[in-house]
């Protein structure tokens, strides 16, 4: 149900997503999937919820390497590649926003994973930024964010819009791109200066 949900989202968006389209795809009755998932609030959130978890997990297993500095550029490069291994699950989680998905009637169970995401993903944000820099002031983490999740988001959205696998050459631009920001926030500055001395 999730899957056939999950490419019900990725052709036409959270809209078309409607218990009777997913059924209709299932070849199901309506009572079916309302037997596992109470609302489609809950089947939309889990689709977004499995789909987040998935990709979270191979990020945040790519900063996990020894080296902080290769860590971070694989961590960068792993969006171009989980996109060409993943276009449904990219569609879902880089071209609809996260609250096309969330929802106050949410069990309690999915909100806590939501924020289990939500902090493992700032936490490891927090991590890197340490073992490149030596600290993780807010300046810092902002810059590593820029260069290891709003960079690649942006590389391959537009790729994504148009239904299109992006190409090699996206991530030779990427890793160059990703290196000149850690340059950058490496680098003495006044905001990185500033927040040294706080």
């Amino acid at each position: 149900m999730i899957a056939a949900t999950a490419r019900i989202i990725a052709a036409d968006g959270p809209a078309a997503a409607t218990v009777g389209a997913v059924g209709q795809a299932l070849g199901a009755s309506s009572g079916s999937i309302y037997h596992r998932f109470k609302t489609r609030n809950e089947l939309l959130g889990r689709v977004w919820l499995s789909t987040a978890a998935e990709f979270q997990s191979r990020f945040v297993k790519a900063l996990g390497a020894s080296d902080p500095r290769q860590s971070a550029i694989d961590a960068a490069l792993m969006v171009p590649r989980w996109v060409r291994e993943d276009p449904v699950g990219a569609s879902i989680l880089l071209t609809h926003r996260r609250e096309d998905f969330l929802s106050s009637d949410w069990p309690a169970a999915m909100t806590a994973d939501a924020q289990m995401l939500a902090t493992q993903l700032n936490t490891a944000l927090q991590d890197i930024t340490h073992r490149l820099f030596g600290r993780s002031s807010a300046p810092r983490v902002r810059a590593v964010t820029f260069a290891l999740v709003d960079m690649p988001y942006a590389a391959v959205r537009h790729y994504i819009a148009r239904k299109e696998t992006p190409p090699s050459d996206v991530d030779t631009l990427l890793r160059a791109a990703c290196e000149a920001a850690l340059d950058s926030a490496g680098a003495p500055g006044p905001g990185f200066d500033a927040a040294r001395k706080a």
